[in-house]
């Protein structure tokens, strides 16, 4: 064998370890939000849409994740999640927020190494970030957190990484604090 023929070959060997090292360290990024404020005027409704904060909230979702690669959007079979999350592109899929272990199983392996953004309720966000290996960074959300976003950081063999932010209005008053 050549000396050239060596080289080469150690040389594809190196590109090849590496390539495999960084696919396998991809990021999943995960951001999680409460669908916006919703129309309460009829109580009894089972499916109620947003009201007008819920709407502009869901513009400022819309505003603060611009910049994120967002590839996929998972929200619940209801008008205020599908509604938050219309102001994006990316292709929207329906998840059943009752089995949060299967679900999370399926993102890590359908999602590795790509940014999302999901869509859920105030019974099922923090519940989320522990089914994907988080640990929550607020004791708990009430009917009127509307303004947190948490953003997930996924690497294999590595605890997931959990940040909490705010965007838009504050519910509480005041600026909210942004990123």
């Amino acid at each position: 064998m050549k000396p050239t023929q060596i080289v080469k070959g150690l040389t594809s060997l190196v590109f090849l370890f590496f390539g495999w090292s960084i696919a396998a360290a991809q990021t999943t990024t995960v951001w999680i939000v409460r669908h916006a404020e919703k129309d309460t005027a009829f109580a009894t409704r089972a499916n109620p849409a947003l009201n007008a904060m819920g709407k502009q909230r869901a513009l400022d979702l819309a505003a603060y994740l611009k910049k994120e690669p967002i590839a996929m959007i998972y929200s619940t079979d209801t008008k205020r999640t599908r509604q938050t999350a219309e102001h994006f592109t990316a292709p929207l899929e329906i998840y059943n927020p009752r089995n949060l272990t299967d679900f999370a199983i399926q993102l890590n392996a359908t999602a590795k190494g790509k940014t999302i953004l999901l869509v859920g309720h105030s019974n099922t966000v923090l519940e989320t970030i522990e089914a994907l290996g988080g640990q929550r960074p607020v004791k708990a959300l009430s009917d009127e957190d509307y303004d947190y976003i948490f953003k997930v950081e996924i690497e294999s063999n590595k605890p997931a990484k959990v940040q909490a932010y705010q965007f838009g209005q504050s519910h509480r008053g005041g600026n909210a604090m942004m990123r």
